[in-house]
C-alpha cells in the first residue's frame, strides 16, 4: 500500500512516499523539472526524427527526379534515332519498285478485284523524237 503525504519545508514542497518497505522523500519542484525535461526531450526527439525522415524523403524524390530526367534524355535520343531510321526506310521504299505479288495480295486483302500476273502484259517503250499523228476519220 502506497501512502503519499505532502509537506512544506521552508519554501520547498516535499512529498513523503511510504511504500511499506521504505520511505522516499521527493522534492516536488525537482520532480516537475525532470518530468518537463523528459517531455521536452521526447518532443525534440520526435521532431528530429520527423525532420530526418522528411529530409530522406526529399532526397529520395530528388534522386528519382534525376533518374527520370536521365531516362527522358535517353528516350529522346532513341526517338530521334528511330525517326532517322524511319526516314531512311521510307526513302528505300520509295526507291524500290513495287513487287506485283505484294500489290496483288494487298488488293485481294482489301476485297478488290485485281488481275493476276498472267493477265497483265508488259512492254517496253523507247523514246522517240517523232511526233505521232492520229487521223480521225469522220
Amino acid at each position: 500500500m502506497k501512502i503519499v503525504t505532502d509537506y512544506m519545508v521552508g519554501n520547498t514542497a516535499v512529498q513523503f512516499i511510504n511504500t511499506g518497505r521504505r520511505i522516499k522523500i521527493v522534492d516536488v519542484e525537482k520532480k516537475k523539472v525532470r518530468k518537463s525535461f523528459f517531455r521536452h526531450f521526447v518532443v525534440a526527439f520526435l521532431l528530429a526524427t520527423l525532420l530526418a525522415i522528411s529530409c530522406l524523403y526529399v532526397v529520395r524524390l530528388e534522386n528519382q527526379h534525376v533518374m527520370l530526367d536521365k531516362e527522358v534524355y535517353a528516350l529522346t535520343n532513341e526517338i530521334n534515332q528511330l525517326e532517322k531510321e524511319k526516314i531512311i526506310i521510307q526513302k528505300k521504299q520509295e526507291e524500290e519498285p513495287l513487287d506485283y505479288e505484294v500489290i496483288y495480295k494487298k488488293a485481294r486483302a482489301l476485297g478488290m478485284r485485281f488481275p493476276t500476273n498472267d493477265q497483265v502484259g508488259a512492254y517496253e517503250v523507247e523514246k522517240s523524237t517523232a511526233v505521232r499523228m492520229n487521223h480521225i476519220e469522220e
